[in-house]
């Protein structure tokens, strides 16, 4: 099939940079004026802390924050607090990606990069500040033998892994501190089939997880420090299998083998299986780590984290739930204690230590005061749809932003608002669907609305759309990744139900996707264009090639990062030169400094400020506060 700006795909060519340029200037020209005037107040919301990452050790935690124009890694130690590092150390616009340590805290690693997944790790002894070690590439998963020794996963992008495997693959690799390194596992691991390391809590047992996409995976194990005893544990055959913990002689597992809904099953080394907490008949389990002679288990209800507590026999306890929707991540047992991070839409952090099976709250911010709302809408399969409503409980305009996600398990939950809650003091009404193909209800959620079956998600969003239009809502869609390719597809489908636009960092050429960058990773979620049943649908989805003369679409903005090197920008400029064609009224910001994980937080301001900008202006928001 011919593409008229697959040009546009080299972005090292000056004439996909002068269009780039041309664009950037044509966008700022148009909003510059109101973004300018929104800039300070999403700068207020920005300026709040938020911790994005804690990582717990024997006798206190370090936890990674974003502030207003750099990153932090402080360590709590008792009722201190300590500034371990400035970003700003690192160099101009640097993102901080994740943190890690050693199990008594004495030594970190970091990854850092300008937002790029590609990132430089240092290894530091914090107590001297001298940097141990670095290494550079696309790296994960840290797993410490001792000080001087350490696994990390190597993932190759695109070039050959060392045993000659074509890219997109990964490797485990076992490294002395300054010195040699090996590759310990997953040789001859073909490409697409991902691995993990995760250490025990409670042993020196490590365990591996071999991942096809996000629809199945093996479970390894072994001791820590002698890879010749890694072994298979348990293949849970076309589903999910993820590691809780080994105590007491027993490997405890999650796995959704029944409804998709997560089991906790105790695993014998001589392979005697046993189900300790069973699968709830409605919502699922997220996560599990055992803390003491207990086990904490992370459930998602309609969309919120809540806490259940269980005895190592699988009798409950306690259940822990929360004042307003939210979401709860980084659930992980050091030294007797349970340690995780809350997060809700107007509270950037809390983070919480669980002991004797009390929480206490060690850190915590919380702005502003907002409203929540929750409702059930029908899809056109009468399939009930979670909806999140969030706005000012005083004042309400009639205008609608929705977003929505419906891919790879991943659920769409309570969230920071820092760059909406300006729209929300306005009057804004924001919107979150829980649509199909995510995890908010379990395996057979995300199952619904893979591959050929991805028409259902937009089926779901266009059901939550009618249901605002019905109530003379004014409304914009926004996402980004796939849930710009979600927006893409509503663009292309429905341009009657909306207003506007926003389409981020996005999917839209689904013909060649698997061909840009790492792309090859997704097929297992989105198909193969390069066979012949799987291209049809996909030509039926692609919003590239269904945007057709004749159709009266909205005004439309597509933004994208320079430096994304997981989603090809490629995707976004050839979208907005096809519109251009059509003579359609859009809009291509392009920002030069930025990754698909985003920039330094300043970066990340302007970014958004100019995104409320093009919002504000499509739905003729007043900017009251001003």
């Amino acid at each position: 099939m011919e593409d008229p700006y697959q040009w546009l795909e080299n972005i090292e060519d000056e004439k996909v940079l002068e269009f780039i340029n041309m664009k950037n200037y044509e966008f700022k020209k148009r909003f510059h004026e109101m973004s300018s005037r929104l800039y300070p107040r999403v700068m207020k919301y920005y300026e709040t802390p938020v911790v994005q990452q804690v990582k717990c050790f024997n006798n206190g935690l370090y936890a990674l924050a974003r502030m207003k124009d750099r990153y932090h890694i402080y360590r709590y130690y008792g009722s201190s607090k300590e500034l371990i590092l400035d970003s700003k150390n690192l160099g101009e616009d640097i993102v901080i990606q994740w943190i890690n340590s050693t199990r008594d805290g004495k030594v970190i690693a970091y990854a850092y990069s300008h937002g790029t997944d590609v990132a430089r790790i240092n290894i530091v002894d914090v107590e001297n500040n001298e940097t141990l070690d670095s290494l550079e590439g696309s790296i994960w998963d840290i797993a410490w033998v001792n000080r001087d020794k350490y696994y990390y996963v190597r993932f190759y992008r695109d070039s050959k892994t060392p045993d000659g495997v074509e890219a997109p693959a990964s490797r485990i690799f076992l490294k002395e501190v300054g010195g040699k390194e090996e590759i310990v596992f997953g040789l001859g691991l073909r490409s697409q089939y991902m691995v993990s390391i995760h250490e025990s809590a409670n042993s020196n047992v490590v365990y591996i997880v071999i991942s096809y996409g996000w629809v199945k995976n093996s479970l390894y194990s072994g001791y820590i420090e002698n890879p010749s005893t890694w072994q298979l544990l348990y293949d849970p055959g076309d589903t999910i299998v993820n590691p809780v913990d080994y105590v007491n002689g027993k490997h405890y597992v999650v796995t959704y083998d029944q409804h998709g809904l997560g089991r906790i099953l105790a695993l014998t080394s001589n392979g005697e299986l046993r189900e300790v907490v069973k699968e709830d008949s409605r919502y699922p389990l997220e996560e599990a780590v055992i803390y003491g002679d207990k086990i904490v288990a992370n459930y998602l209800v309609n969309a919120s984290s809540r806490l259940r507590i269980f005895d190592l026999s699988g009798k409950l306890l306690r259940e822990l739930s929360f004042s307003k929707p939210g979401t709860i991540t980084q659930l992980q047992s050091c030294s007797g204690k349970c340690v995780f991070r809350y997060i809700s839409f107007n509270t950037p952090y809390r983070i919480y230590v669980l002991e004797n099976d009390e929480p206490r709250v060690i850190d915590e911010k919380t702005v502003g005061n907002i409203c929540v709302d929750e409702y059930f809408v029908k899809s056109i399969d009468e399939t009930p749809l979670h909806v999140f409503h969030i706005y000012n409980c005083n004042e309400r305009s009639g205008r609608a932003l929705l977003t929505g996600y419906g891919g790879f398990g991943l659920s769409m939950t309570p969230r920071y608002l820092e760059n909406l809650l300006v729209f929300i003091e306005d009057g804004g009404e924001f919107f979150l669907a829980n649509i199909r193909g995510g995890g908010e209800y379990g395996r057979k959620w995300h199952e619904a609305a893979r591959r050929e079956k991805r028409v259902l998600a937009y089926s779901d969003f266009a059901a939550v759309l009618k249901w605002l239009k019905s109530m003379n809502y004014k409304v914009v869609i926004e996402g980004r990744s796939n849930g710009g390719l979600l927006c893409g597809v509503m663009y292309a489908w429905y341009p009657e139900l909306l207003d506007g636009a926003v389409i981020g960092y996005p999917l839209l050429d689904m013909l060649r996707y698997h061909r840009l960058y790492i792309g090859k990773l997704w097929v297992p979620e989105y198909g193969d264009p390069d066979n012949p049943n799987d291209r049809e649908y996909l030509l039926g989805i692609s919003p590239y090639h269904n945007i057709v003369r004749g159709k009266n679409y909205p005004p439309c903005l597509i933004y994208t990062g320079l430096n994304d090197d997981r989603v090809h920008p490629g995707h976004a400029l050839k979208f907005s030169a096809k519109l251009n064609k059509l003579g359609v009224e859009s809009y291509l910001r392009v920002e030069t400094t930025s990754g698909h994980i985003g920039a330094n937080p300043e970066i990340m301001v302007k970014e958004k400020a100019d995104i409320l900008a093009f919002i504000y202006t499509v739905l003729g928001l007043k900017e009251d506060k001003l």
